[in-house]
């Protein structure tokens, strides 16, 4: 048993205003700390509902982004499409330029006596299918065709006899102008 005996009772007093001096200042420190704890949790709480409405906040900005960037991929497809539409367009008034020369080239081509039944222009080639009340009309038509600048390469495919007349195929590659 250790039993402590203190012949002076002012000390034990003193001890006992220390003692309880230490135990106010614990508490109160013990407070200011909760209280601080408490601060700081209801800032970090309130700083979290923060960032969450500005990631909600970008997030719909990211979509609306998104939207217009899908609007932008489709609007530039549709003019890619367009794009090959007017080249198309182009090409294909380029090559009418050659079509009315041609027409003039085959009417100024023909002689007397001759009938043309098809005119057929595919790309470069041509067919003429027509016909003729003899060969020698047949022949001077080819002749006065060699001639003209736009074909080439003019070639007879066939020639059957009718009794109206000789029919014929005529080909020949379109040049274009």
């Amino acid at each position: 048993m250790n039993l402590r005996l203190n012949l002076l009772p002012w000390r034990e007093r003193q001890r006992l205003v220390a003692l309880r001096n230490f135990q106010l200042v614990f508490l109160g420190s013990l407070f200011a700390a909760f209280v601080v704890v408490m601060l700081v949790d209801r800032f970090a709480h309130l700083r979290l509902k923060q960032q969450a409405a500005a990631g909600v906040q970008r997030q719909q900005q990211l979509q609306w982004l998104d939207g217009q960037v899908a609007c932008l991929e489709q609007l530039r497809e549709a003019h890619a499409g367009l794009r090959s539409q007017v080249d198309a367009l182009g090409g294909l008034r380029s090559s009418q330029h050659g079509v009315p020369q041609l027409l003039i080239e085959i009417e100024l081509a023909m002689p007397q006596g001759m009938q043309l039944t098809r005119l057929d222009v595919q790309g470069d080639r041509l067919q003429v299918n027509g016909l003729a009340v003899s060969a020698a009309v047949l022949a001077q038509f080819m002749r006065d065709l060699q001639r003209s600048p736009v074909l080439l390469d003019l070639e007879l495919k066939h020639v059957i006899a009718r009794a109206g007349g000789d029919a014929f195929l005529l080909v020949a590659r379109v040049v274009a102008s």
